[in-house]
């Protein structure tokens, strides 16, 4: 499973012309989530995890909002992270 932007988008309320803004931020947080959790994962056993995409809805949502994350990162980003961290071994 991977995060679908069309329905990302849907639940941000989001314009249809925001969805190729909205995908960027959609890798960005992927490569964020993975780097955190554990980067020598396949995308797809990574994927496997229905929180690791919940994580990255959660990151690419506070990206869009805060596109610097001058606040840091979502809470509910974070405390999905460390959830992944100890469920899959990473940092």
């Amino acid at each position: 499973m991977a995060v679908d932007v069309t329905k990302l988008a849907d639940s941000l309320n989001l314009d249809p012309e925001e969805t190729v803004t909205l995908q960027a931020l959609i890798d960005q947080a992927k490569e964020l989530v993975k780097s955190s959790v554990n980067y020598s994962m396949s995308d797809e056993d990574l994927e496997a995890v229905p929180i690791f995409d919940s994580a990255v809805s959660a990151l690419a949502t506070g990206l869009y909002y805060d596109r610097t994350l001058e606040n840091g990162f979502p809470k509910a980003a974070r405390i999905m992270i460390v959830h992944l961290q100890g469920r899959l071994g990473g940092i």
